[in-house]
């Protein structure tokens, strides 16, 4: 077989190259999204989002894989290994400020895309007890979430506020499910939970119980929010559990896109764009993600947005 020179061969592949752009075969730019867990809602979120992509902007081809969540997430879009990823808003606060797991190194090239639907922090007794208000849960018996876990750090925060800290409570290192059981079975006094509005477990804790939900008032949740963004007052209406007879005044956070400050302008504006002209692709993903909406997306964002974002926002009246 006659051997082809080495001009000839440059002179193929050059060919070749030409006619694949010609054709369209050029490879999309890849954007990996960090989500969490495949058991959570981040992962099918993620993937949800990752659709959208796929499917409303050209030149991009995203795929979202499970991770170890906020902390994991926020470290890989600092070295630009994921293009956007889902964060806690406190663990993006102690990211961009150098706290906590990111103490003395601050990622400060971190940005905000969005925000997603709000996780409530409920406070909880039983209805017969001697625990009326938050203060009462002095060298009370509560469970304060899973050790390490966003409740946990969530409810060392607002007990703090409240002059509490776990010297002045017999804390209890339980998850949601564990709280609502050990409360139906009398082994706890109080306890703190974060889910979603309504929230089985505490459906399902209130049809079983009588329990009382103890308010953070309004202007504490403000003055909350005022020194730490993440936080924002919220209430939930009366009747939404069985029992819960008044509107109930407590906190919520927001799970966050995040993204490096060096993502493309018009990329960061145009996931926005696909994601909120298609929002009902979203919503039937999942029912929690009926709650994505334009007004959630700008709420207890606790770093800067990205510009894309920002001028998405400005144009839609959200940001002045």
């Amino acid at each position: 077989m006659k051997k082809l020179s080495k001009f000839t061969v440059w002179a193929m592949a050059a060919f070749f190259l030409v006619a694949v752009a010609a054709t369209g075969w050029a490879a999309d730019e890849r954007m990996a999204i960090g989500t969490a867990s495949t058991g959570g809602t981040w992962y099918p979120l993620g993937g949800g989002i990752a659709n959208m992509v796929n499917k409303y902007l050209k030149g991009y081809y995203a795929a979202a894989h499970p991770s170890g969540a906020s902390v994991e997430n926020i470290r890989s879009i600092s070295k630009k290994q994921d293009a956007l990823s889902l964060s806690m808003p406190d663990t993006a606060f102690h990211a961009y400020n150098g706290l906590e797991a990111f103490a003395n190194k601050p990622v400060k090239e971190l940005r905000g895309l969005m925000s997603t639907y709000p996780i409530d922090i409920q406070f909880f007794a039983p209805a017969n007890g001697k625990v009326k208000t938050i203060e009462d849960l002095k060298g009370k018996k509560v469970a304060v979430g899973a050790p390490g876990s966003g409740t946990e750090a969530m409810a060392r925060y607002v007990l703090k506020v409240f002059n509490l800290t776990y010297d002045d409570i017999n804390e209890q290192f339980l998850s949601a499910t564990e709280t609502t059981e050990a409360l139906k079975d009398g082994n706890i006094d109080a306890g703190i939970v974060t889910l979603g509005t309504p929230a089985p477990a505490l459906i399902d804790l209130a049809t079983q119980r009588d329990i009382l939900f103890l308010d953070i008032a309004p202007q504490i949740a403000e003055k909350i929010n005022k020194e730490f963004p993440a936080y924002f007052p919220t209430t939930v209406p009366a009747g939404t559990y069985k029992g819960q007879d008044k509107p109930h005044h407590t906190l919520s956070w927001m799970g966050i896109f995040v993204v490096h400050q060096d993502m493309n302008e018009k990329l960061a504006y145009d996931i926005l764009t696909a994601v909120f002209d298609h929002k009902e692709e979203l919503d039937k993903i999942h029912a929690q993600f009926k709650s994505i909406t334009l007004e959630n997306a700008v709420k207890g964002m606790p770093i800067p947005f990205h510009p894309g974002a920002l001028k998405f926002y400005q144009e839609k009246g959200l940001i002045k």
